[in-house]
């Protein structure tokens, strides 16, 4: 695993110098925040066509790595085949606010993306359940290799055309697992839980981590060589906080580690007990 992640930092040194406003993590205050997705895919052109194209992210060429920037997020394309889609795993979508969320869909959908929902149905039937929250009209994509994505409408004043807006777990322990995010992030449980749907505020971001009761039959599997491979939270005095993750009796996959060679760019690594690779840097929102 450690290549990989090293690969990952030295994108992320380099990727993160152009001055582009829309490659920058924006909130430069928060002390963690959800910084990036890291993806295995069969194909960078198809997937540039699903996030640049059709989401309207802005590439970024980082020698043999490419990213795809949002606001408030990155998303690193690694061209090897992933071993399955995100459906199946713990971890369940990747979530973008935008202002017209049909607009936005119907284009999806002509550029020849399917739709999905929001929780799956349950064994035996086919129609699916309720999802939480009514703050908008939402859809729920599926890109290229089974990435699926949830959009919602950004009600703010004059918004910009995408921004990041949450990312969203899956577990039947989905309580227990939230619990695991709060304890590991120091969120709070966020208001208005439901018997299948319960969400985490990240301090001095509100809105960010959600966890969906997991209906099928078959187990979950972890992240690790899926399609999205590992969530990346950026941490504001990363050594600090790995040092009250162990204490709070959480393992570093990947130890602690700068390099001076990667532009002084931390990074440690963090697996959730469910198998959901968690990437810990820091430096990405201060480039």
């Amino acid at each position: 695993m450690k290549p990989f992640f090293g690969a990952l930092a030295l994108a992320a040194a380099i990727a993160l110098s152009p001055p582009c406003a829309v490659a920058q993590l924006l909130n430069k205050d928060a002390p963690v925040i959800v910084g990036h997705y890291h993806l295995n895919v069969t194909s960078i052109e198809v997937h540039k066509r699903f996030w640049v194209d059709t989401l309207g992210g802005t590439p970024m060429e980082v020698g043999d790595i490419d990213v795809v920037a949002f606001p408030d997020a990155y998303i690193f394309l690694r061209e090897q085949p992933p071993t399955g889609p995100t459906r199946g795993t713990t971890f369940d979508h990747i979530g973008f606010a935008v202002p017209d969320v049909p607009a936005l869909t119907t284009r999806v959908v002509a550029n020849g993306y399917e739709l999905t929902v929001g929780r799956e149905p349950p064994p035996g039937e086919t129609a699916s359940p309720p999802t939480a929250g009514n703050y908008g009209m939402f859809s729920y994509l599926v890109g290229p290799d089974g990435v699926k994505v949830e959009l919602v409408t950004n009600q703010a004043p004059n918004p910009p055309p995408i921004t990041h807006h949450h990312v969203h777990f899956v577990n039947r322990d989905f309580i227990a697992m939230q619990q695991w995010y709060m304890k590991a992030f120091n969120a709070t449980l966020r208001p208005e839980q439901t018997d299948f749907f319960i969400g985490a505020d990240l301090p001095g971001v509100g809105y960010m981590l959600n966890f969906f009761s997991w209906l099928p039959a078959e187990d979950l599997v972890g992240t690790e060589g899926r399609a999205v491979d590992h969530v990346g939270f950026e941490v504001r005095d990363l050594e600090t906080f790995c040092a009250e993750l162990a204490a709070k009796g959480i393992e570093l996959t990947v130890p602690y580690h700068r390099d001076p060679a990667l532009d002084g760019l931390a990074s440690a690594v963090i697996t959730d007990p469910w198998g959901t690779v968690i990437e810990l840097t820091e430096g990405l929102r201060d480039k």
